[in-house]
């Protein structure tokens, strides 16, 4: 029995070292909770109840872990100029061009106690081969540790491996893989009983895969058959079993340690699927919201499922969904559960809160005020939500089940990255720094006024939302960083063309041909630029369509070529449906202009009509 008992008590220590640090995203549960501490500071600028700050060069949303007394870190510093990430919510491709330039993918290693620099190591040197999320960087995914050796991913790069004091132990190259809209990878590593778990969804090859914790050397590898999504996976460890959860958008599954599906279901999930899962009151939470989608689901799965669980009829009518809310998910930030409440960050902007054991509604959608956007999840302690936006400005609430702003805390730069906390500190990495905070500490301005400038947060613009806005200059400015002319938007299928059409932008789209835009490409309910430039009768775009040759016999999904969609005589009826499609994308239309310009187009489209269609 001796051996058995030490191997408990090892066990043990194990799990009491790493509840008692930062190991991995989101903290040693991957809950974002942290342990309560009087030191833990509720309000900070950026000398007050600082610590330290240690520049970090180059760009990276990894954020930070802690074992003992050391912080890792990555990051990655180009050569060359590039496009800078932003803040906002972007709806469109990636950046369709690897940035150019040599890059150094690098691991720091910093003084808990004092923020000095102990180690570096550059991981790997060249030029990257795949493209990335505007708003994103090639050093996305968080490290790992199990206090023996450090495990730093990058995604469409290769998994290295570190003892703590910095030395390279071994590193394995992963093949990198053309991914759904050119985002790049961003799933975090997680370890576990000697294996480290990767996940990496592709639009080519996706797997998920062990590998030795101390050799490196692939233990299995599955394939799956998923594309949009970017969750960290999560070791639920519950009175069954232990199991690794991976979301998806086709099925949410959950392996063995062996890599043996466990389960699986069709959640219909949200088009892209970010948020992590987790566990609390014994239940594992995962969700998708994808803000172009109705369908924003959030699951409370129980432990103990096999197979393809997939209800026939509502979610609910699963044995192994405690509950489900269709509407309630968050598009980046991943839920939090404190207490006996989830909480939802929401990246506009908002907060709600539901009954974790039920999925009862607390209370529904609250702004902030000021507003902010949102890509980093929530962290607790204290009695305390903190909820750090793009801008840098903390929101401090209190928890419970009444929603209450009792501060804010403003450092003034971009922040993608999830804070971290352990023991007194709090660490945030911002774009160009990683601040260590903690309650009482006051750092010298003279410091602060010697550490490299602030990267304050610019917004993030898709192609789209610049056409709309008629915002030439972005525009251009997209396209030479290397976005498609003939790009599709996801959920819409809209090019940058058929947007210009629909909202009347006739000089941006006499730009976007001359770039070689196709004046041919439907959106996903078969709408061409001229079907859509015709039902709003923007006369001048109508007629540079047709000077290009767009035809006027191609069908939408609805069976409608361009002249049948202003045939109909107007009506209050027809009226009605202008208003309510001019509601949906935002736009008072100008009816008046409309129901006298549609017998215009429509003499004019008869007259360019092709010989099968008059």
């Amino acid at each position: 029995m001796k051996p058995l008992v030490t191997i408990a008590i090892l066990l043990c220590a194990a799990t009491a070292a790493a509840e008692d640090n930062w190991p991995r995203f989101r903290g040693p549960n991957a809950d974002g909770v942290a342990k309560d501490n009087a030191g833990l500071p509720s309000t900070w600028t950026n000398t007050d109840n600082v610590k330290w700050i240690a520049d970090v060069p180059g760009w990276g949303w990894a954020c930070p872990i802690v074992w003992g007394d050391r912080v890792f870190l990555s990051t990655v510093v180009g050569d060359e100029d590039n496009l800078t990430p932003s803040k906002g919510l972007y709806l469109g491709e990636g950046v369709r061009e690897p940035s150019k330039g040599i890059h150094h993918w690098m691991v720091y290693c910093y003084d808990l106690n004092s923020g000095t620099e102990v180690w570096k190591h550059e991981a790997s040197t060249g030029k990257p081969k795949v493209p990335r999320h505007p708003k994103s960087t090639y050093a996305a995914e968080t490290a790992t540790t199990d206090g023996e050796r450090l495990y730093v991913l990058f995604g469409d790069l290769g998994l290295y491996c570190y003892d703590l004091s910095g030395k390279p132990l071994w590193s394995q190259k992963i093949e990198p893989m053309k991914t759904a809209s050119d985002y790049g990878a961003a799933a975090s590593p997680v370890v576990h009983d000697g294996q480290v778990i990767v996940v990496y969804d592709n639009r080519e090859s996706s797997w998920i895969a062990s590998f030795d914790a101390k050799t490196g050397e692939q233990r299995w590898r599955e394939r799956r058959d998923e594309t949009h999504s970017w969750a960290t996976p999560l070791i639920w460890q519950n009175d069954i079993r232990t199991e690794i959860v991976v979301p998806g958008r086709k099925r949410n599954r959950s392996y063995s340690l062996d890599g043996e599906l466990l389960w699986e279901f069709d959640g219909r999930m949200s088009n892209l699927v970010i948020p992590s899962p987790f566990a609390a009151h014994g239940m594992c939470f995962i969700a998708s919201g994808y803000v172009g989608d109705a369908h924003r689901p959030t699951f409370a799965i129980k432990p103990g499922a096999k197979g393809d669980i997939t209800p026939e009829g509502d979610f609910t009518d699963s044995e192994f969904i405690a509950w489900y809310q269709g509407t309630s998910s968050s598009y980046n930030p991943s839920q939090i559960v404190y207490g006996d409440y989830l909480y939802t960050l929401y990246d506009r902007g908002f907060l709600t809160c539901h009954d974790a054991k039920t999925g009862e509604e607390i209370y529904g959608k609250q702004r902030f005020n000021p507003r902010g956007s949102f890509t980093s999840s929530p962290l607790a302690y204290n009695g305390r939500l903190f909820l750090l936006s793009e801008d840098g400005l903390t929101y401090v609430v209190k928890a419970g089940p009444k929603f209450e702003i009792i501060g804010t805390n403003d450092l003034g730069e971009l922040c993608i990255a999830s804070p971290a906390a352990v023991d007194d500190n709090l660490l945030i990495r911002t774009a160009s720094k990683l601040y260590c905070l903690t309650d009482g500490a006051k750092l010298d301005p003279a410091i602060a006024a010697r550490m490299q400038p602030r990267r304050k947060a610019s917004s993030a613009t898709d192609i789209w939302s610049a056409v709309i806005a008629g915002n030439r200059k972005e525009m251009i400015r997209l396209l030479d960083a290397g976005t498609s002319v003939n790009a599709k938007q996801p959920g819409s299928g809209s090019t940058p063309l058929n947007t210009a059409a629909l909202y009347g932008k006739s000089e941006l789209a006499k730009l976007l041909i001359e770039k070689g835009a196709s004046v041919s490409i439907a959106n996903k309910d078969g709408n061409t630029a001229l079907l859509l430039a015709s039902f709003f009768a923007h006369q001048e775009l109508v007629e540079l369509l047709l000077q290009k040759e767009a035809s006027t016999s191609v069908k939408n999904g609805r069976g409608k070529t361009p002249l049948d969609v202003i045939s109909a005589e107007w009506s209050p009826q027809l009226e009605g449906i202008y208003k309510s499609i001019g509601r949906s994308i935002g736009v008072e239309l100008d009816l008046k202009r409309i129901e006298q310009t549609r017998p215009i187009l429509a003499k004019l489209l008869r007259d360019h009509s092709e010989p099968e269609a008059r």
